[in-house]
C-alpha cells in the first residue's frame, strides 16, 4: 500500500480510496501524499486517511471521472 501511495507521488496520478470507517463505506478520490510513515497515515483531498480504514486501493475509471468532472462543472468551482 505504500509503495503503490509513494509511485502515485511520484507519477503524478490519481487514486481512488475505498474506506470503512465504523459501519460506513466512503470513496475519496485525489492525488495522496504520504504524511506520517510510522503512523501509515496519508493526505488526500485535504482529509487524513489513515492505513487501517483502508479497504481497497484502485486506479479510478475513466467513466467515474467524467461524471467527476461534469458535477464540478455544475458547481461552478471553476
Amino acid at each position: 500500500m505504500e509503495a503503490l501511495v509513494k509511485q502515485s507521488t511520484r507519477n503524478d496520478t490519481v487514486l481512488e480510496f475505498v474506506l470503512c470507517i465504523g459501519s460506513y463505506e466512503e470513496i475519496i478520490q485525489g492525488k495522496p501524499f504520504l504524511l506520517n510513515e510510522s503512523l501509515q497515515s496519508f493526505l488526500v483531498n485535504h482529509r487524513v486517511v489513515m492505513a487501517k480504514e483502508i479497504v481497497e486501493i484502485r486506479y479510478p475509471s475513466p467513466k467515474n471521472q467524467l461524471e467527476l468532472e461534469l458535477e464540478a462543472a455544475s458547481y461552478d468551482f471553476f
